[in-house]
This record gives C-alpha cells, structure tokens and sequence, in this order.
C-alpha cells in the first residue's frame, strides 16, 4: 500500500478558507486533488481545536533507556577513535534486543558527537607540554615592541602544483567534488623547492633557496651569511633569535656558533619549546607566501622560486605585524591548555 501523502499547513488552512467561503466539499476536493472526506476532516478539525497544525504523535518507542544512552556516550568520549559499529557491538552484548548503528549514530549526534576527520598534529609528550606552558609563561607579557625585536627564521617546502598546507573552501552540501571545491594533487606535487627565510619586526630578511640536501655545515653557513646578517640589518644588535628544534639547528658546530655571538651580545637565542610548530608566525607566513605564489600559476622548480622571491618582496609590514599581534593571544591559549594543543583561530 502506498504511503498517504501528508498534506501542508498552508494547504490545509486553504481548505478550510474556501470552505468559509461558501465552496462545497466537492468543488475543494477537485481544487487540491484530495478526497471529500479529507477535505471534512480537515474542516472538522479545524472547528474542534481551532487548528490545522499537526497533534502531537507519540512515535515509535525509543529503543535505549537513558543508562544506555550515557553508555553510548561514555563510551564515545573515553575513546574518540570508536565507529558507531564498535560501540553498538559492545552495547548489544548483554542485550535481548540490540539497537542498530543508526540509533547509536543519532544518540551520538543528539550528544554534539559528529564524526570528523582528525586534525594532524605534532606528538606532544608531558615534557613538550612543559616546555610549551614554561615558554608561554616567560613570554605571555611581552609587548609588541619586544616581539618586533625577534628574528623569526625557517625552512620550508613549497610545491609547483598542489599543496602539502590546507586549503579551506566554501562549499554546500552536495558540492564537494565540484571543480571548484578541490585541491587537485599530482605526484610529488609535480616538484618542489626548498627555501630558509627569515622576518622580524615589520621587515623580511633573505630568503634563499636551498638546492641540496641541507646538513649542519650548510645550516651553519645560513647562519654566518643570512640569518645573523639579516637579524642586524632589519632589528639591530642584541636582536632576539628564533629557531626550531631541527637537528641540524641543536647541532654542537650551530649551538657553539650562536652561543659564541650571544656572549658578545651579538643576538639572544629565543629557548623555543619542541613539537610546537603551531606558536611561530613564520608559519603562517610560509602559508601567505604559497597562496601567493600559486596565484601565480608556476610551471617549473626555476618558474616556482622567482614567483616566491617575488612574493616575499612583496609581503607587506602590516602583514607581519598582524602576524606578531597574534603571540599575546598563543600564549594564553598555551596556558590555558597547559602546555597541550591549542584552536589555531586565536
């Protein structure tokens, strides 16, 4: 048998407009291509409870008891990484009638509990956390004035067609696969280049291409020809350095090297915790520059580093300072988080 359509508000409320205007049961019926004893039915009602809305239906009977809802949820949360499946396999267990993962599915969303892709991040072990929430402490009342004099520095990889960084779209439902709603990739990003660049304050500082495999003797020479040159050119002497934790960096050849000018006074090395790529705003420069140069459409590795070379001659100051205004605000979140992960829209 074949499903009774539900008529509309409106059109119920239209049935019983004709029929105060003197229309018959049949002329309605024709009007709406409905039967005569609905279009009654739908007047009597109308005359009963002075309505045409929808009564309240009981519905099917909810087959979990709130036990079994807070078991399902329970479950979710101690182990983010659990499928619907898994869950209604456990909970059926000591069942006589098992629920189905459509129900454990809608509990879960009922609970705010979607299904997500997981973010990536670096592993934080207690110790990084530590070190992230003692560095956040040591900075979190610095002024702007004292994050300008930081010469931030960095490698990164940028790649001729694609991109390892996320890209965000606007999309609606339905339009995922939409030209216009991918990042089309190819293999190995159809080639790369790999550049070490450095800013401070409201300025750049070079930024150079790296053509083979980088080692500590090749980071120390970044260090004697653009790093340090750059942090005096741009900040002065006694400018604060910024490094990762690469091993190349903590090097004895590179840390005896950068020890030697901060003991002249030369710089003072930034103490930057590990795993914490996410507290640097080169970072979110490196994603400006490869927006922009992708603009650009490059066609080859040679094509790729001049756009980048052109790009970064073109970032503006309001652009960094905007980037350093954010450092107040990732050290709060920093400890807020006590050391741990933090919402990167800070």
């Amino acid at each position: 048998m074949p499903k009774l359509r539900e008529l509309s508000v409106e059109t119920r409320s239209a049935v019983c407009t004709l029929r105060e205007e003197g229309y018959s049961y049949e002329q309605i019926a024709a009007r709406f291509k409905i039967s005569k004893s609905t279009a009654w039915a739908i007047i009597k009602k109308k005359e009963e409870i002075d309505s045409v809305a929808n009564r309240s239906r009981s519905g099917r009977k909810r087959k979990t008891s709130v036990r079994d809802d807070k078991f399902i949820i329970v479950q979710s949360k101690r182990n983010r990484r659990l499928t619907a499946s898994e869950i209604a396999n456990e909970i059926n267990r000591n069942r006589s009638n098992p629920i189905s993962v459509s129900t454990v599915k809608r509990r879960l969303k009922d609970a705010g509990l979607t299904g997500r892709i997981a973010a990536r991040k670096p592993f934080l072990r207690l110790a990084n956390k530590k070190k992230r929430l003692a560095w956040a402490v040591a900075h979190k009342d610095w002024t702007l004035d004292q994050w300008k004099k930081v010469l931030w520095t960095d490698e990164s990889k940028f790649e001729i067609f694609g991109s390892n960084r996320r890209m965000f779209v606007r999309r609606r439902t339905g339009e995922r696969l939409l030209d216009s709603c991918i990042v089309p990739t190819v293999k190995h990003g159809g080639g790369n280049t790999m550049v070490w660049g450095c800013f401070g304050g409201e300025s750049t500082g070079d930024l150079i291409r790296i053509t083979d495999k980088l080692t500590k003797e090749g980071y120390k020479k970044i260090l004697e020809e653009h790093a340090v040159p750059s942090g005096i050119r741009i900040l002065g002497e006694g400018f604060t350095f910024q490094e990762d934790n690469d091993p190349k960096h903590s090097s004895r050849l590179c840390r005896s090297f950068l020890n030697e000018l901060e003991s002249n006074n030369i710089l003072k090395r930034m103490i930057w915790p590990p795993q914490s790529p996410d507290l640097s705003p080169i970072e979110l420069l490196w994603d400006e520059l490869d927006r922009k140069a992708k603009a650009q459409s490059p066609t080859s590795k040679e094509d790729l580093w001049q756009k980048l070379l052109q790009c970064w001659s073109e970032i503006t100051p309001e652009t960094l300072e905007k980037l350093l205004k954010r450092m107040p605000r990732i050290c709060k979140a920093v400890i807020k988080a006590r050391g741990g992960y933090i919402r990167e829209n800070v």
